[in-house]
């Protein structure tokens, strides 16, 4: 796990990116590397999750010499990987030389192999030639930046030098959804600008010809995911949990096993009790105490790690140290979110216990129904066939706050319908901000074939990708901690999307069904208690200064109109806007702050 960057030159060049602005991620070790011909220059600051001897230090090259790449992240099944080449001269024991000798041998054919998350750069000295690859759900990041020179690369966006000045699009998305939306196709040198690879693709870049992009997954031809034959929901259930037990035991033989996160709700749960049943005395479990977190939720993942026989360990953070790790959480992003404030005071109470590796419940909500797009999109979904004129006034009639939601979509379909679920502020919100209209994402291609799947598609790829996993990786990298999300196991995933939709139902039914005897009686009826921080008080209180500078940079910036800055701050001061809304504001000043200081 570690922070990469580099530069590919369409002509030679002796110069190289300086390593200073992924320094503040805290790396115990650094490597750069320039290829003979001086066409491209590989950097990287790594943290020592993994074996951090010579064998496995970044950026690393095959044996034969041909490949150097650097590896951003981590590959579960990478030794049995090791098993199936033609190589027996190994030096070490890190996926970071499985990654490169099997990229040496088999090309980009290997990523079909592969388990894990990751993100790579890997240099063909032979056939001057980049290889950019990203895993197939996108959860470690990989920017590109195209130059008249070249392309510009990284983990991370303000390390390859990208302005701070956000894109009018990108202003709007953070005003409609609080956080950026992600492209679904590769965007070539003539989309201009720094993009995010998209996950599941590799792209072969080359100096004089035609760069060559490859979707991998889902596979070209992609598959059509037509149900499982499981015909009885007792087998559906025994399927299910089969595979997550083969997930969590593949998150056990890594290097270096994690401590799980523990919360009063049943995914955490799930994971943990798996762990303790496959390995018995030899399970960590952590559960973070946040200003404003119920009573019981302590107190039900005690209840659980007992149950389950985890060595537990319970971390209170005080209201002081949460107010100072907002700030430095703001400060730390590198992409403009108004999410994962809850994320960002785990993972630092986390890493300042010194855990170096976490495994967190993220993931299948998306999946088994746990948020409430399953149980909304499938109803919305059957009015597309109504006059428009009716059916908005039907929506109006039964839930202004929804019509408001899915007003304007392009297309009357589940992807819409369920990203537009997550939409904060309406068509007319944004003429009145002074920014130009939304331009919604397209999907990643599919062929699912039924509803349940494409709505968790939706959730996948229209939220979690652009959101929850940027979050959780920002904030994770910026504390120096690995976060593991055992759920985006891409192989669970197909399961998910393909399980009969019968044997699915809304609040995690499936996964409840599957997963019952894990929890002590009466468990799973108790409600888990609704969280939140407390942060209006906090914004209207110690965090009022950080906002009002931030609002002021961005009143200064242009981007939005000031009076309607005021306006949505007054409301908010007035209970009529969220918090989350005014702290979107915020997150767009941190910027607009960066753009004046740099």
């Amino acid at each position: 796990m570690g922070a990469l960057i580099g530069e590919f030159c369409w002509k030679p060049t002796a110069q190289s990116l300086p390593l200073l602005p992924l320094h503040r991620r805290g790396a115990d070790a650094e490597g750069t590397w320039m290829s003979h011909d001086g066409h491209c220059w590989l950097g990287h600051t790594p943290l020592p999750i993994q074996d951090l001897t010579e064998a496995g230090a970044q950026p690393i090259s095959s044996h034969c010499g041909r490949i150097t790449l650097v590896f951003n992240g981590e590959i579960y099944n990478h030794k049995a990987v090791r098993g199936g080449l033609r190589f027996q001269l190994w030096r070490g024991h890190t996926d970071s030389e499985t990654l490169v000798e099997g990229l040496a041998q088999r090309g980009p054919a290997l990523l079909l192999e592969l388990r894990g998350m990751f993100s790579f750069a890997a240099y063909d000295r032979d056939k001057q030639q980049l290889l950019l690859g990203r895993d197939r759900l996108g959860i470690k990041p990989l920017y590109m930046q195209w130059l008249d020179a070249g392309l510009r690369f990284g983990s991370e966006r303000r390390a390859i030098g990208v302005n701070h000045r956000l894109a009018a699009q990108e202003i709007s998305q953070m005003l409609a959804f609080g956080h950026l939306l992600t492209p679904s196709d590769f965007c070539g040198p003539e989309s201009g600008g720094c993009h995010s690879l998209p996950p599941g693709v590799v792209v072969r870049v080359n100096r004089d010809r035609p760069h060559l992009p490859i979707r991998y997954w889902p596979p070209q031809p992609r598959p059509d995911w037509t149900p499982l034959p499981i015909h009885d929901a007792r087998w559906a259930r025994r399927f299910l949990r089969q595979q997550l037990e083969v997930v969590v035991q593949q998150h056990l033989l890594a290097d270096r096993p994690g401590a799980f996160l523990l919360s009063s709700g049943i995914n955490a749960g799930i994971l943990t009790a798996l762990a303790c049943r496959l390995m018995p005395g030899r399970i960590s479990s952590l559960t973070v105490g946040l200003p404003g977190t119920h009573v019981d939720e302590s107190d039900r993942a005690l209840k659980l790690s007992r149950h389950c026989g985890s060595d537990h360990h319970l971390i209170l953070v005080d209201e002081d140290q949460a107010l100072g790790w907002m700030e430095a959480g703001l400060q730390s992003l590198d992409i403009p979110s108004a999410h994962g404030l809850k994320s960002n005071l785990i993972c630092r109470a986390v890493a300042e216990q010194g855990t170096k590796v976490a495994v967190g419940g993220l993931g299948a909500d998306e999946l088994f129904g746990g948020y409430p797009s399953h149980r909304i999109v499938p109803w919305l979904f059957l009015m597309r066939s109504l006059p428009a004129g009716l059916r908005s006034g039907l929506l109006q009639a039964g839930s202004g706050r929804l019509a408001t939601k899915i007003e304007g979509l392009p297309t009357w379909d589940r992807w819409h319908l369920a990203v537009a679920l997550r939409r904060w502020a309406s068509d007319g919100d944004l003429v009145a901000a002074g920014v130009e209209a939304l331009k919604w994402s397209s999907p990643p291609p599919e062929r699912i074939s039924q509803g349940w799947g494409q709505i968790s598609w939706a959730e996948l790829f229209g939220t979690s990708v652009p959101r929850l996993l940027r979050d959780i990786n920002g904030y994770s990298m910026a504390t120096g901690l690995e976060l593991r999300v055992p759920f985006f196991d891409h192989r669970l995933v197909e399961i998910a999307l393909r399980m009969p939709q019968r044997f699915q139902r809304p609040g995690n039914g499936l996964l409840r069904a599957s997963c019952q005897d894990l929890f002590p009686v009466g468990y799973l009826d108790s409600p888990r208690q609704a969280f939140s921080l407390p942060m209006r008080p906090w914004m209207l209180g110690p965090l009022l200064n950080l906002c009002s500078l931030r609002l002021e940079a961005l009143q200064s910036s242009g981007w939005l109109d000031p009076d309607w800055i005021t306006q949505q701050w007054q409301a908010f001061y007035g209970r009529k806007l969220p918090w989350p809304r005014a702290w979107s504001l915020v997150v767009l000043g941190e910027w607009a702050l960066r753009e004046q200081h740099s």
